[in-house]
Formats: structure tokens, C-alpha cells, sequence
């Protein structure tokens, strides 16, 4: 059983602000595998080397503690999609890390990542579901 969707708790004004902090940082994940095969339209891959054939050109499977998980590329300013006017990929299409992440007004105030990540947007979740995910492939 997979867990819901993370609402977006993305404040465009503070994400605006800061210039995209987190997002400058790294990219997040996505955490739910079956939403993610649907967002992008994938068949069920076989395993990891099977889906890092079909995934669009800016995706990467990210290893985490020895699991293959989907995220946008990293560039040197960061997450792929983040450009001028912040996030270019559709809400719709956004990892649950991305979704999850409540921004803080405190991060504008010290210039330190101070945004707080809901555990369903978690690392740790989303190693849990891709384990799992690998392991019945």
C-alpha cells in the first residue's frame, strides 16, 4: 500500500526569495515507485538497470544506501527544473520529497536551509518503498 501524496507546501513567495535554497542544493526524490512509473508513463522495469534505460533525459537513479531511486539530475545550480521562476516541472509531476517540504521563514533570516521535510517526503520512506519496490520487481 503506497502513502498519499505529500500536499505541496511550497510558499512561492519565500521559495522566491531565497532563490531556491533547497532546490539548489539537490534535487529530491521521488518516494512513491507506482506514482512515479504513472507520472512518467512507464512499464513496471524488471530492476534498476531496466528503468535507468527508459527514464527521460533529466532523470537519474540516485543510490542511496545501495537503492536505486528516480531524481531529477543535479546540476552546479542545483536541481534541473529550478530555473528564474523557481520549479519548472508540474506540481502534478514533482517528487513527494519536493511536495513534503514545508519552507521556513527562518531560511530567508540566516540563509540556511531551516525548511522542515514531512516524513511521507522522507529519505528514509523513500527508501523503504524502493527497497521494497526492488526486492517484488
Amino acid at each position: 500500500m503506497t502513502s498519499p501524496v505529500p500536499a505541496n507546501h511550497a510558499d512561492p513567495l519565500i521559495c522566491r526569495q531565497c532563490r531556491g535554497l533547497c532546490c539548489q542544493g539537490h534535487p529530491g526524490v521521488w518516494v512513491e515507485p507506482l506514482r512515479f512509473l504513472r507520472v512518467f508513463n512507464l512499464p513496471k522495469p524488471a530492476s534498476p538497470q531496466a528503468l535507468d534505460r527508459l527514464l527521460p533525459a533529466e532523470l537519474v537513479l540516485r543510490e542511496i544506501d545501495g537503492v536505486a531511486i528516480p531524481a531529477p539530475q543535479k546540476q552546479v545550480s542545483g536541481c534541473i527544473f529550478l530555473d528564474v521562476d523557481g520549479c519548472q516541472l508540474p506540481e502534478s509531476k514533482r517528487p513527494e520529497q519536493c511536495l513534503a517540504l514545508v519552507p521556513s521563514l527562518d531560511t530567508l533570516i540566516d540563509g540556511e536551509i531551516r525548511c522542515q521535510l514531512q516524513p511521507q517526503g522522507s529519505t528514509l520512506t523513500a527508501l523503504h518503498n524502493w527497497q521494497s519496490f526492488w526486492s517484488h520487481s
